[in-house]
């Protein structure tokens, strides 16, 4: 840690001039909120089907009866026991889901992964959140959560510059997608993936605020394991 020790009078000062650039930061962030809410919607002509623990439902259904459907990529791919870690640390950061229900909007995490290994994984995990498999839909594809150029022509993160190492020959990646109903009409409002995901992680909010900061490797978190992976300490 290469910070300086100096006195009240310094630090004062230091901090003063650094909530300054936050407060300038929050204004940008609100204003960005702004646009992100005022962004084009894209009518849905496909329906999607997804198995959860009452059999087959479709995309509406995800909705629950509320006009606005949040849906996290889980990173599971069908091959696999247990879903990715990384992914698996954005599962331990869903919060309540009874405030996000209360605007009247639906959470729910979607993966490859046949329904019974999301069950089992999900219960080691102690998580409650609705979990669906997306096995045998387009979904995953269509939404650019799943990158394979021999079923769908491969795009990451709006580019096709930026794709991760072996993604374009098959692989999963951490995505989020956000849809609104009206009436009868699904609309794709919203997706982010990489670092668009990393603010919704308290752990890491919470880190950046120390002077270690989050001390994680140079591709990302990987020092994070599964919750029930830790030593007590």
């Amino acid at each position: 840690m290469s910070a300086k020790v100096v006195s009240q009078a310094e630090w004062l000062e230091a901090r003063k001039a650094l909530l300054v650039k936050e407060k300038e930061l929050t204004r940008a962030n609100d204003a960005l909120t702004i646009e992100r809410q005022q962004l084009p919607m894209m009518k849905l002509d496909k329906d999607y089907e997804f198995t959860g623990p009452q059999g087959s439902v479709s995309l509406r259904d995800l909705f629950n009866g509320r006009e606005q459907l949040i849906v996290y990529h889980f990173m599971f791919d069908p091959e696999w026991d247990t879903g990715c870690i990384g992914c698996s640390f954005f599962g331990d950061h869903v919060p309540t889901l009874c405030h996000l229900k209360h605007k009247d909007t639906e959470f729910v995490v979607v993966s490859r992964a046949p329904l019974a290994k999301i069950e089992a994984f999900k219960k080691r995990m102690g998580w409650t959140f609705p979990w669906y498999s997306s096995a045998g839909s387009d979904f995953n594809y269509d939404f650019h959560a799943t990158l394979d150029k021999s079923i769908h022509p491969v795009m990451y993160n709006y580019t096709t510059k930026e794709v991760p190492g072996g993604a374009s020959k098959g692989g999963d990646v951490s995505a989020l997608s956000v849809f609104f109903k009206q009436d009868d009409n699904v609309f794709h409002t919203y997706s982010t993936f990489a670092r668009g995901i990393d603010k919704l992680l308290a752990t890491s909010t919470l880190l950046d605020l120390t002077p270690l900061g989050r001390r994680d490797l140079p591709m990302g978190p990987g020092s994070y394991k599964y919750n029930d992976q830790y030593d007590e300490e």
